[in-house]
């Protein structure tokens, strides 16, 4: 049996991984608009319980994130082929268990299914971004990180604008499944929807996700000629048999790796770092999307039509954003986007800070709104690139689900305070004012920066940080010159010299040699090729 070529597997992912997220986004935001009257039809008296509903999608995305991203670790070590999918599946079918719960509260009159139904719709929409972004973080060749990231992003948002558009398509549904006790209205079927896209999600990721046995900085690495030819020369035998070992060998070799404890810990300075800075922008987007309503209809009076219109120019002005980051990537570097992003999330705050005599005028308002918009998408998109280049090598799911966890905090408790601290500072007559929950944003930027400037030369990739050097890397000379060519940060003096990394990274070149191996019978043919 001929191997597939490490090549065939570059970016394969990409379309199912844009699906995925797109309708695990569409998911929360086609449900919103009919939640409450769904959960008073099911028989839910206490208004509370909405809120509770609504915590709860975020509390499983916390978990779900941390789950399935350790399970994803495991699965790897088990099959780095197999696993990947299998982890995946099973939080698909976690989603679609949700569906059927969430429809369950309306055919049983039970809105604690509800509740439920929404917790595992939570626990899949978390454990599906820790796994594809782990995958991503493996398979992704090095410079394109960022870029790729920032098109899942797009997808993302794309997911929350269109989910009430997709809601639409419902209202004048109305007919009854008497086998079932079930109504179809515009209450049940976005919830059927849900439904049918978790099952055509499962089909296409069981049937069409294959994950690649080599890393993307493995592939980068084999790319240049002369380090095919070392590997190639250092692999002998053709024929059938040698595909089959060629294949076993590559199997055994990426299981040792992904499971070695030879890997040096990626820096833990960077890493609290960045997980303080990702919930420092999930904190002011949880605030920002849960009292915009309630503070424009409060202060300026805004009518339905005109509310929906701020959501959708918000809509637009963050597909915007998340599409300029991955463009921006290619000439500036990720820390000094995420500085900039932590900039502007202050500037934004701090232009939605009212004083007790003075209330925030609505063009003031809309700056500040529109600037803090603009900073969510660099900070979440740019931070998660960061945190995957910072862990390196190491299996990246346990670390992946720890930063989304981290960032679902806020959103289920942020809401909370979000509230309260408009009624805190709300004036005699019931006027809301802002100083307490921008200020509170704006310390929470400041503290950003202030954590993020002395450890500015720890966010670095995770060769950088070490400065690991050509010998013991297995990087030929041709690729070292590329390396340092394009690189975009300094190089801190830290250095790390253990022998174990030498062998560690010597262990790859037979595992990319049986790729290659199958593909070219002998080193004259591959030069030849070439």
């Amino acid at each position: 049996m001929k191997a597939i070529p490490p090549t065939a597997f570059t970016n394969n992912y990409l379309p199912l991984f844009y699906f995925n997220v797109f309708f695990a986004c569409v998911s929360f935001s086609i449900i919103m608009p009919s939640l409450a009257p769904y959960l008073e039809r099911c028989g839910a008296g206490d208004p509370t319980f909405l809120a509770w509903v609504v915590c709860v999608y975020s509390l499983g995305e916390m978990v779900g994130s941390l789950m399935f991203g350790a399970m994803y670790n495991r699965a790897v070590v088990w099959d780095r082929v197999k696993g990947p999918r299998v982890v995946l599946c099973v939080v698909i079918f976690s989603g679609i268990v949700g569906s059927v719960l969430y429809l369950l509260g309306d055919i049983l009159s039970m809105p604690n299914l509800v509740f439920w139904g929404r917790a595992l719709q939570g626990l899949w929409t978390g454990g599906q971004q820790s796994v594809e972004q782990a995958y991503l973080a493996f398979a992704a060749l090095p410079g394109e990180r960022t870029e790729l990231t920032s098109r899942l992003g797009t997808f993302a948002v794309l997911g929350f604008i269109l989910g009430p558009a997709f809601g639409a398509m419902f209202t004048t549904i109305n007919f009854r499944v008497a086998a079932l006790n079930l109504t179809v209205d515009p209450y049940t079927a976005p919830g059927i929807f849900i439904l049918f896209v978790g099952v055509a999600m499962f089909v296409a990721t069981s049937n069409f996700f294959l994950p690649s046995p080599v890393s993307g900085r493995e592939m980068a690495g084999s790319s240049s000629k002369s380090s095919l030819e070392a590997m190639v020369g250092s692999s002998t035998g053709t024929g059938e048999d040698d595909d089959e070992e060629s294949t076993s060998l590559l199997h055994a070799n990426r299981g040792a790796v992904a499971g070695s404890s030879t890997y040096p810990p990626p820096s833990n300075v960077a890493v609290t770092t960045l997980l303080v800075i990702f919930f420092v922008h999930f904190y002011s987007f949880a605030v920002q999307e849960t009292i915009t309503t309630p503070l424009v209809l409060n202060l300026y009076h805004f009518e339905q039509y005109q509310v929906n219109l701020l959501f959708i120019g918000v809509g637009v002005l963050s597909l915007f954003t998340s599409a300029t980051v991955g463009f921006l990537s290619r000439f500036f570097s990720d820390r000094s986007m995420l500085v900039l992003s932590l900039v502007l999330g202050l500037i934004g705050s701090v232009l939605l800070i009212d004083t007790k005599d003075d209330f925030l005028g609505l063009p003031r308002f809309l700056l500040g709104f529109g600037i803090i918009t603009v900073a969510f998408p660099f900070g979440r998109n740019v931070t998660i690139s960061i945190f995957s280049a910072v862990l390196g090598e190491v299996e990246q799911g346990f670390y992946m689900g720890l930063m989304l966890a981290i960032g679902a905090i806020p959103r289920a408790l942020g809401p909370f305070w979000a509230i309260k601290s408009l009624q805190l500072a709300a004036d005699e007559q019931g006027k809301y004012h802002t100083w307490l929950e921008f200020m509170t944003s704006s310390a929470f930027f400041v503290l950003s920066l202030a954590l993020v400037l002395p450890t500015f030369g720890t966010l670095v990739p995770f060769e950088d940080f070490y400065n690991l050097e050509a010998g013991e890397d297995g990087r030929g000379d041709e690729e070292e010159a590329m390396v340092k060519t394009n690189a975009k940060v300094a190089t801190p003096k830290k250095k790390f010299q253990s022998p174990k990394v030498g062998e560690r990274r010597n262990s790859f070149r037979p595992a990319v040699a049986a790729q290659i191996q199958g593909e070219f019978n002998s080193k004259d043919n591959l030069l030849s090729s070439s």
